[in-house]
């Protein structure tokens, strides 16, 4: 303020008045003054008025001295109080300054303390990137504040959050790098500082934001920064966060600081919610493949058709393996593949390509079908089908390969682990698919075979008790035909027949399967032939559910069937004949076969003998070969006779 040129200034009381406002007031109450400590109050005022207007401490020793003679004080006295009030009032400036660079770096930790929170607090990087906008703005003093994401596979740069500038723009507003002066800071990989854009070429407006009232900017790129520190590449790069604001503004060393920090916590953030997505795609994409793989096992399993099922495997490895098309060629019994199923597209010129390959049980891989030395024939194919890549992997089913799986891409295409690991476990299915489709047809074949020999067996035993039922009728008809042998070979030939019956039926029906009624039936056409006397007519009637049983059960059922009927007609229907009922049911697992006669309601028959064989072929058969249970009993209700025969009923294949 004021320079010392001597020792004694000709009026320096006289400048002061005119240089510091009010001094005058004050020098008028310091001479009014008395008493030492109301004067050196006033010395204090005189000196912080001094110190706040930008004085030097050696000019105000100078007015000390004067004021000293003035007022007749003494000098060393008056010089040391105002140099002590100007040290004083120094010291409260910069107190003062140290304490709003607290504030400033204690708000800068907040800010940095609710970026770190938001980052920890959520997954969702959209809303924790507009906490960082918004704290940014605040810490730094900014009227706006942007984000953007770097797009590695675009190369560019998207606006993600924004403050103070057009919030519909997030996601639209597009920068390439080096374009711009966030482009320019991404490029560099330094933060960028301009304080008037006006005068800045590389500013660009972007009409879409709205920032055209915004003069000064700062762009610090979001790098990720690993332990080769400040070695800069594009590969680390996350993206820009941007400050502007409305004047033109100088941004201090100490807020570009801040700037940088918070962009290096958003950098990791950033990472991590990048990988976050990345596993929780990749879990999704296991899902979906595992999904799949069980929907592909369960329509084998069910034996859905074979075509149905490799559709369904080339439409889901084109659709989880990102592929554009997928083709699957069996090799037939001449050796050559042949297209069987295809998804997203048609043509089987790879064949011929392939076969070698396959023969091989090895992988093929054609990354550029154009280019590939290997097949120079390969390029009329790819531009006949529409692709540029294709992959191909064996089907091996025991031990031997029997076709192959091909994924086809339209643009250059380098297939990775993970679409190969995925090809090979469509390969595996699709070679169980073929395979068991294989087994199931010589299956059917082989059980076609076995239902022609059964029933051609069948009809030879057939053959063979009706020749024997025949030489017993033959012999029949030379005994006298009340005569007890007459008898025994009328029953004998009513058993033999009715075994020939189920023979017959067992010929013309499914393989070791029929009916407890169609052996019923069976059993009383034979009876009406051989054993029912015309002068004693007897009425059959078969009821019931059609319970299946197997090849043995119906022929042991058959002879206890022709014992029962036997037993009705001789010792209950021998006078005038009657009514044979016979009913089958099937309830929990066990058969219950009833054949009742009314023969108690008739006169008795003639006196005849019995051996009770019949009986005792009826226990043993029941009880040893079905393995159930045999009763005889009268009904009390009707008055009617009734055997109950019970058994399991056994599993068919057991029967066969």
């Amino acid at each position: 303020m004021y320079e010392v040129v001597t020792s004694q200034p000709p009026d320096l009381i006289a400048a002061l008045r005119e240089t510091l406002p009010g001094i005058s007031e004050i020098l008028a109450d310091l001479e009014a003054e008395t008493t030492a400590e109301a004067r050196v109050g006033h010395l204090h005022h005189i000196a912080s008025l001094w110190y706040a207007q930008g004085g030097v401490a050696e000019v105000l020793a100078e007015v000390g001295i004067t004021l000293a003679s003035r007022l007749q004080m003494s000098q060393g006295m008056v010089v040391s109080e105002l140099l002590l009030a100007f040290g004083a009032a120094q010291e409260e400036q910069r107190t003062r300054a140290w304490e709003a660079r607290l504030l400033a770096r204690a708000s800068e930790l907040d800010g940095l303390h609710r970026i770190i929170s938001a980052a920890n607090s959520t997954l969702d990087l959209d809303t924790s990137l507009q906490t960082v906008v918004e704290t940014v703005a605040q810490v730094v003093g900014v009227q706006a504040c942007s984000v953007y994401l770097y797009d590695k596979h675009r190369d560019e740069l998207v606006l993600r959050a924004v403050r103070g500038l057009n919030y519909a723009a997030i996601g639209q507003v597009v920068t390439k790098l080096g374009t711009g002066v966030t482009g320019w800071a991404a490029q560099l990989g330094h933060p960028v500082s301009v304080r008037d854009v006006w005068q800045e070429t590389r500013f660009n407006v972007e009409p879409q934001l709205g920032e055209e009232p915004f003069r000064s900017i700062l762009a610090v790129p979001i790098v990720l920064f690993s332990a080769e520190r400040f070695q800069f590449s594009a590969d680390k790069l996350q993206g820009v966060i941007s400050i502007q604001t409305v004047g033109p503004r100088d941004f201090s060393q100490e807020e570009i600081s801040f700037v940088e920090v918070a962009a290096g916590e958003l950098a990791f953030f950033i990472a991590n919610a990048q990988l976050y997505q990345q596993t929780d795609e990749r879990l999704h994409q296991k899902l979906r493949e595992l999904t799949t793989l069980q929907q592909v096992s369960k329509s084998i399993a069910e034996q859905i058709g074979l075509r149905d099922v490799l559709n369904l495997i080339t439409e889901k490895a084109v659709d989880l393996a990102h592929a554009d098309r997928a083709a699957i060629f069996q090799i037939g019994e001449d050796g050559h593949l042949q297209l069987v199923a295809s998804h997203g597209g048609e043509g089987d010129g790879v064949r011929d390509f392939i076969i070698q390959t396959v023969r091989d049980s090895r992988p093929l891989a054609v990354m550029n079908a154009y280019q590939d030395a290997r097949f120079p024939d390969l390029a009329q194919v790819a531009t006949r089908e529409n692709f540029h890549s294709l992959f191909c992997m064996p089907l091996r089913a025991r031990e031997r390969t029997i076709g192959g799986i091909c994924l086809y891409k339209h643009e250059p295409h380098l297939f990775d682990y993970e679409q190969v690991r995925l090809l090979s476990t469509f390969a595996d299915e699709a070679a169980i698919a073929i395979e068991n489709a294989r087994l199931y047809d010589e299956s059917q074949r082989a059980l076609a075979i076995k239902s022609a020999l059964l029933q051609e067996m069948h009809h030879r035993v057939r053959n063979n008790l009706q020749t024997i039922s025949a030489l017993l009728a033959m012999q029949l008809r030379r005994v006298e035909p009340q005569s007890q042998g007459a008898k025994a070979l009328r029953e004998s030939a009513a058993r033999i027949q009715s075994i020939a019956a189920i023979h017959n039926l067992l010929s013309r029906e499914d393989v070791g399967v029929t009916t407890v009624n169609a052996v019923a039936r069976q059993v009383v056409e034979s009876a009406q032939a051989t054993l029912v006397m015309s002068e004693s007519p007897v009425k059959f009637a078969i009821t019931g559910d059609a319970v299946r049983v197997g090849s043995r059960d119906a022929t042991v059922l058959a002879l206890v069937i022709n014992e029962l009927i036997s037993n009705a007609l001789t010792h209950g229907m021998a006078a005038e004949g009657g009514r044979i009922e016979i009913a089958a049911l099937l309830n929990g697992g066990m058969v219950t076969v009833n054949v009742r006669d009314d023969g108690p309601t008739h006169p008795p028959p003639p006196v005849s003998h019995s051996s009770g064989l019949g009986l005792q072929i009826i226990e043993t058969l029941v009880n040893e070969d079905l393995g159930g249970s045999f009763q005889l009993f009268r009904e009390e209700s009707e008055e009617w006779m009734c055997a109950c025969v019970s058994f399991p009923q056994r599993m068919i294949r057991e029967d066969e």
